[in-house]
Order: structure tokens, then sequence, then C-alpha cells
């Protein structure tokens, strides 16, 4: 019987203390599966997510922030050397101007409130005296249309979704058509359905859609194709604003100092970074825990089948003393040991892989699950030390840190399990040194019993 056959047979010369080293080992070798499934899920999770979480560049004229403030528009030459750096891989470019009685027949849906008048007063103060008794009697006007030429109509979007159409249909952004996509509240300010028209500078305008984003004043705008309001205000080539999508956040910082070093002074840029950097954040502590996980599995299962066989070789002294001193070499009693240990290893990985594959799944959502449960408690936090003191509203930048934080629990609850080819090579790789780690040192034992002392002692 040669070595190989025997050490398969030692196996079996004890089930109950094979079988119990053989699902400790599977346990561990299921552990070391479904870690390696969960990180290399997470692990391609954050690659999605560096491609598209914060990765979104805003370059306006320096000193603007919507439609106020000074600065000049971004010319044809500068939006070239934004398209023009590196990393950046897409851009919607938006211009906005402001409709009045003087060249549309469409009247406002807003009136002005508190805060518009003292801003109307600030505006006019420069430029009219009116004295009390001219301005007690002056006739109430209502705020101007902004009307906002883009390429990219979903840029109106209040939450970075599609833009939502209640009626007809969207418009070729892209194109230089006399179309228009029309608010909600202005289309039944002024009874505009899909298919009416209306003028702007001079030019007949046909409804292609209205659009609702629950935010009045974006539905009390229009918007249409960024060449259409470049041409009718005569603004050929320049924008009010540009958002550059980046490939990856990683490149956003080196992108946005490329920037800042190209366009100097007369752009104001910023980023998302910050964002982008707590989604990945969050993912990446599941990434770590998943690989603690696997490292201290695979300790563990060296440990199980080092301490099993350093056990069999001490029991069996006597055996292979007497295999010696009748012949056997010391490559043969080695071997025959060395194929047990292995036995025993093949059957733990087997099972193990198994029944790691089939708890992948739970394991990795658990995972997930967790650190999803830290981030809510933190982010609420953060969202109570943001309310007003006096009532129960919150304040503006309450919505900004919630959004922030569903977008990070968003990504981290779309983590889903995935099975690949790799982590089946690599649980096989970890499998086969642990069985070297564990037969290593008993083989080394057995080779150093000497039959007379053994038969001596015995």
């Amino acid at each position: 019987m040669n070595a190989l056959t025997r050490g398969v047979k030692n196996t079996l010369r004890s089930p109950v203390r094979s079988g119990a080293i053989i699902l400790m080992f599977a346990i561990s070798i299921a552990l070391i599966v479904s870690m390696l499934v969960a990180r290399s899920s997470v692990l391609a999770k954050i690659n999605e997510v560096k491609s598209t979480a914060g990765t979104n560049i805003t370059i306006r004229p320096a000193g603007t922030m919507g439609g106020m403030g000074g600065g000049d528009p971004l010319t044809a030459a500068q939006l070239n050397t934004i398209t023009s750096t590196s990393h950046i891989s897409s851009t919607i470019m938006t211009l906005t101007d402001q409709l009045s009685s003087d060249n549309t027949n469409l009247t406002s849906s807003l009136e002005f409130g508190g805060f518009g008048r003292a801003q109307r007063e600030t505006t006019n103060s420069s430029s009219e005296s009116s004295t009390s008794e001219n301005k007690s009697t002056e006739t109430p006007r209502t705020p101007g249309i902004t009307i906002t030429g883009t390429t990219d109509v979903n840029s109106a979007s209040t939450d970075g979704s599609s833009l939502s159409i209640s009626s007809g249909k969207t418009i070729d952004a892209s194109g230089s058509d006399t179309v228009a996509l029309v608010g909600t509240d202005l289309a039944t300010k002024n009874n505009l359905s899909v298919g009416s028209t209306f003028t702007a500078y001079s030019k007949t305008f046909t409804v292609s859609g209205i659009y609702n984003t629950g935010n009045r004043f974006t539905d009390s705008g229009i918007i249409m194709p960024l060449k259409t309001l470049q041409t009718i205000t005569d603004q050929a080539g320049v924008v009010s604003s540009v958002v550059a999508k980046v490939d990856s956040s990683d490149n956003v910082a080196a992108t946005v100092a490329s920037l800042k070093s190209s366009l100097g002074s007369a752009a104001d840029i910023t980023s998302e970074i910050e964002r982008a950097e707590s989604s990945v954040s969050s993912l990446q502590g599941i990434a770590s825990l998943a690989m603690t996980g696997v490292i201290a599995a695979a300790v563990a299962g060296a440990a199980i089948v080092l301490l099993a066989m350093i056990m069999v070789v001490r029991e069996r002294r006597k055996e292979i003393g007497v295999m010696k001193a009748i012949g056997g070499t010391d490559g043969k009693v080695v071997g025959q040991f060395i194929i047990e240990g292995l036995t025993l290893t093949v059957f733990g990985a087997v099972i193990g892989m198994v029944l790691g594959i089939l708890v992948s799944g739970p394991m990795t959502t658990s995972l997930v699950s967790s650190q999803n449960t830290s981030s809510t408690n933190r982010t609420s936090q953060q969202l109570s030390g943001v309310r007003t003191s006096t009532n129960s509203s919150e304040a503006p930048g309450a919505n900004f840190i919630r959004g922030g934080f569903n977008q990070i629990r968003d990504n981290a609850s779309q983590v889903t399990a995935s099975l690949t080819p790799n982590i089946l090579l690599i649980a096989a790789g970890v499998t086969i040194f642990i069985a070297l780690i564990g037969t290593a040192i008993p083989a080394w034992l057995t080779a150093r019993v000497r039959p007379a002392e053994v038969l001596r002692t015995e």
C-alpha cells in the first residue's frame, strides 16, 4: 500500500475527529469565500461610485451665483479650454436670461415677497431716485420670467434625476428650434398647454411640453435649447455656467486645480468632492472589514489544520517508529501524513466553498446593513444640529446634508453580492496556503522521530 492510499485511509481511522476537523475547517473556508465575495462586490461598487458620485465640477463667471452677481459670461475660448481639460468626460452648458413685459407676452407666475422686494429695491437704488410720493403710488410689478438655455434639460431637475414632463414631450437640447418646455406654474398662469405658442424677443415659440419639479421658482420658468437662447439674445457662443463631469472622483481635485490654473480669476470653480469622499469612505469601511474577516478566517483555518496534524503525529509516534524500523523512508512516512492533512483540507475546502457561496449573499447584506445603520445614526446627529431653535423647521443646510446622506445610503444599499471565477481562484489559493502551513510543521516533526527512541520509551 503506497503513501497516497495510506494517507487517504488514515483520515477514516477516527471518523468523529476527522469530521469535526473538516467541519471547523469548512466554516473557515466558508467565511473566507463569503468575505471575499463581499469585498469584491463592494470594491466594484466603489469604482462605480467614483465614476458617478461627486464627479461634477461647476464653473461660473467669477462673482456670480445663479442669475445674480457680476462677471462676464464664459466665452467660447474658455469653453474650449474647459472641454479640452484632461479627465473631463462630458459637459452641460447653461445660459440664463430674464424675460419681462418688454420682450414677452407672458405674465410671470411669481410675485414679489419680502425677499424679492428687498432685492429689487437694492438693484434699483443706484439707478432710480423716486420721491416717497412716487414710491407710494408705484404700480406693483412682478418678477421677471427666468428663461434657461441648456444642452441637457435634465439639469433643471431639482433632485438630479430626469426632468418630469407632466404633459407633451421633451425637446432636443442640442438643436436650435424655437420650441420650449414651460414650468407648470407658468403654464397655468398663462393658460398654456402643449402646442400653444408664446413670444419672446419677437420670436414665436411652441410649447413642446409642460414640466414639473415641485419647486415653485423652477416651475415658473422656461427651458429651451442653448443655441436658441444664444441666438435670440445675441449672445452667440457664451454661457453663464458649465457643469463638467470628471471620469472619476479620484481625478476631481487635479481637474479643479488644472481649471483654476487655465481660467484664472475669470471663473469660480466648485466641486462635490466632499460628498464623493463620504460615499466612498462608507463603502471602504465595508471592504476593510471584509478583508479583516478573510485574514482572520485564514489564520483560524491554518491553526485548525496545524493543531490537528500535530495531535495526529504525537498520537502515532509508535506507529511512525515501527514504520521506520522496518525500512520505511522518511520521505514515505512524511508523505503519508502530508496526504492525510491534504485530504482533510480538500474535504473541508469543498464543503466550505459550497457553504460560502450559499451564505455570501446574506453575509454581504449584513455587512452593508451594519454600516448603513452606523451612517444613519451619524447623519441623524448632523441633521439635529441644523434645526432652528425657534421651531421644528429645518435650516437650509439640512436638505443638502440629507441629500448627501441619501446618496451614501443608496450607494451602500445597492451593493449586490456577485461570485466571480477570480474569487474561487483566490479561495483555492488560500486553501493551498493553509494546507502547506498546516502540514509543514507536522511533517518536520515526523521526520525527527527516531525509531530506537520511540521503541525504547514505548
